[in-house]
């Protein structure tokens, strides 16, 4: 039966009468830094299943554990500059045919998405962004007092790349989330090139920023990597991360690849901050792992069918995701849904303007995490 607003508030019994007068907001609630007492009892997170900010739910790969356990030793305290990360830079240049000035490391890709707003947007070149998408760059654009321009995705929830062009000119640089962030979807090869090759026509000063980050998780055929464009173009440059499919977002490691001069430019306009060895060890281990890598991409996929089919034998529209993360069209504020299952220990997305009243973005997690959620999701939207 599809849930009434009545229905659905029935759910949270007092719950939400008594947060207004208590003064608790549970959408604010985030999961806390784990501690060594906490982590003594084996209880992670509060014991909320944590869905939210779309880290994997299993973790590194076998191989890279076992890599950065057997590297943890004396050899620590001797670190300057750290171990492997001269030997992660080539590997990466290599793996993708460059020279190592076309691989910029960094401690995350937040580093990254941050210096490139400050290198290339200012208060006369604007940022052109979807929404919703991940929205770092523009709070960096906006930070900065860039002026953002925005383009709403289209009406399947893909990014309107006809309308990113059309806003492009005069622009400092273009953000595109591929696959996106928050909608899991994704802009095809044939697409990503004509939008580039436009741009580059009749706005070539602009700077294009293809963020791949999520590129691991995208069905067999469904895109391919932008790099052929960054070797044509000196202003187009990608971002990857570690955090996502390689499930190392504790240690914080990312990258792009682009011409020199446009990495420089980035790397000078902030600080990318420093790979530790055990980072370092972790991600080369896991980047020469293609096999764990495409099981995690599987795993992720079955598990993303179940979720999905869940919704929609509940009634509820989801668009196809290449992510690792599902954007639900509720028909309903997120916060709603986000505080109902909040009181069931599942902790899910935060709000996505300007879709808040109907979208909810949905990490998934491990098959057991997920199995405990499904249950959850039904109880308070039934």
């Amino acid at each position: 039966m599809k849930t009434t607003r009545r229905n659905f508030f029935k759910t949270l019994g007092i719950g939400i009468a008594a947060s207004a007068t208590t003064g608790t907001v549970l959408s604010s609630r985030r999961v806390e830094a784990q501690t060594l007492k906490a982590s003594a009892t084996g209880i992670f997170d509060g014991g909320i299943i944590q869905l939210s900010q779309n880290e994997s739910g299993r973790g590194p790969g076998p191989n890279t554990l076992a890599a950065i356990r057997e590297h943890a030793t004396k050899r620590i305290g001797r670190g300057y500059p750290s171990d492997y990360v001269n030997e992660l830079h080539e590997t990466i240049a290599n793996e993708f045919e460059l020279a190592k000035d076309n691989v910029l490391l960094a401690s995350g890709s937040t580093p990254l998405l941050d210096g490139s707003v400050r290198a290339f947007c200012s208060r006369t070149r604007p940022l052109v962004t979807a929404v919703p998408s991940f929205s770092t760059s523009s709070s960096m654009a906006r930070n900065i007092g860039a002026p953002v321009r925005e383009v709403i995705l289209d009406p399947s929830m893909t990014i309107n790349l006809e309308g990113m062009a059309e806003q492009a000119s005069g622009a400092g640089m273009i953000y595109l989330c591929n696959p996106n962030n928050p909608s899991g979807t994704v802009n095809g090869p044939a697409a990503i090139e004509k939008f580039v090759r436009q741009v580059m026509r009749t706005s070539p000063d602009t700077i294009i920023h293809i963020d791949e980050a999520y590129i691991d998780y995208a069905d067999p055929g469904a895109m391919k990597t932008a790099l052929p464009l960054v070797n044509e173009f000196k202003n187009v440059f990608i971002t990857r991360s570690f955090s996502k499919a390689h499930a190392m977002a504790g240690l914080r490691i990312g990258y792009a690849l682009g011409h020199s001069d446009t990495l420089s430019a980035i790397d000078s306009a902030w600080g990318m901050g420093d790979v530790t060895m055990l980072g370092a060890v972790g991600a080369l281990t896991s980047f020469k792992d293609k096999a764990h890598i495409e099981w995690e991409r599987k795993e992720n996929a079955e598990i993303k069918a179940m979720v999905t089919k869940t919704f929609e034998d509940l009634g509820y529209d989801v668009p196809r995701s290449h992510t690792n993360h599902l954007f639900v069209n509720l028909k309903r504020p997120a916060r709603e849904f986000r505080e109902a299952c909040l009181r069931e220990k599942i902790a899910v997305g935060r709000d996505f303007p300007p879709m808040e009243n109907t979208h909810c973005r949905i990490s998934l997690g491990s098959r057991e995490e997920m199995t405990q959620a499904i249950k959850v999701f039904k109880k308070v939207l039934s």
